[in-house]
């Protein structure tokens, strides 16, 4: 298994040159970008990637996925020309770069609990064909608060586009955030589907116990609402994530980076790596 690193955790406090420091102090060095990576807000046609393509070569590491946050935001998805702009341009980042996925989001682009396919397709197709003839995945990563909460929610919209270079960027634990089975359930039903994998874990917050305020993220969606949602280290959580990396291994439908994405404050980030990165190597799913 390939580990990643996710420059989101750290890119609002420092550069990402830092952040690959960062990671190969424990021996990772595939990455996945952000826009604040490369000093930019939504539109990767305005940062400098020449530049970082010479930062990548002289330290010997590579981006595998570039990340499209922009779903996120109101203003920037409430144009379906211009989002998809901002995605083609994500596309064309990612062909420079050399990675082979772009991440993406539902989120503004179509709020509300149940997906407007009229709508996603004014916001996607074109960039799905644009991706597919420069050989990228689109990967539309599934959140706890929109219409890809649910595996049964995802799965609609895979089948609805059905298409090789749009699949989904697989988290368990954001379906344990909106009170799913992540693992084996989400797996089996997703498991055609998955172009690219986030690894992390979390639990129920509990005031019965002394849990870290700095790992407290929202209120869990479904049945656990509105609870918040505990953030942990991989070993520390609820959800089955060996059991799902040796799942992945084991069918070999995916192959590629599985990038960790801690869910803490800046001052934490490093922490998690250190135990997370540790604790899979002694696990026997990765090694430098």
């Amino acid at each position: 298994m390939k580990l990643g690193i996710s420059g989101q955790a750290l890119g609002e406090v420092m550069s990402f040159a830092q952040i690959i420091k960062i990671g190969k102090k424990y021996g990772i060095t595939d990455y996945e970008i952000w826009p604040c990576n490369v000093g930019v807000e939504h539109d990767y046609a305005l940062a400098d990637l020449e530049s970082l393509r010479e930062l990548l070569d002289r330290e010997q590491v590579k981006i595998y996925c570039v990340t499209q946050g922009s779903g996120f935001h109101p203003q920037a998805a409430g144009d379906a020309q211009a989002y998809a702009q901002y995605l083609i341009h994500a596309i064309d980042a990612a062909a420079t770069l050399g990675a082979k996925v772009v991440n993406h989001y539902c989120g503004q682009v179509c709020p509300g609990e149940t997906a407007d396919f009229d709508r996603l397709e004014r916001y996607w197709r074109g960039p799905l064909e644009y991706a597919e003839q420069k050989g990228i995945v689109l990967v539309l990563e599934n959140e706890a608060h929109d219409c890809t909460s649910t595996p049964e929610k995802m799965l609609k919209i895979m089948e609805h586009f059905h298409h090789p270079n749009f699949m989904t960027n697989f988290d368990a634990v954001n379906y344990f955030h909106a009170s799913c089975e992540g693992f084996p359930g989400a797996y089996i039903l997703l498991k055609p589907y998955i172009g690219y994998v986030h690894i992390k874990n979390a639990c129920l917050r509990d005031h019965r116990w002394e849990q870290p305020e700095y790992n407290q993220g929202q209120p869990m969606a479904g049945i656990y609402a509105p609870a918040p949602i505990q953030y942990a280290p991989i070993p520390q959580g609820a959800v089955n994530i060996p059991a799902l990396l040796s799942q992945l291994e084991a069918d070999g439908v995916y192959q590629g980076v599985c990038t960790l994405e801690p869910h803490t404050d800046p001052d934490h980030v490093e922490d998690f790596y250190a135990e997370e990165s540790t604790w899979l190597k002694k696990l026997g799913f990765f090694t430098e």
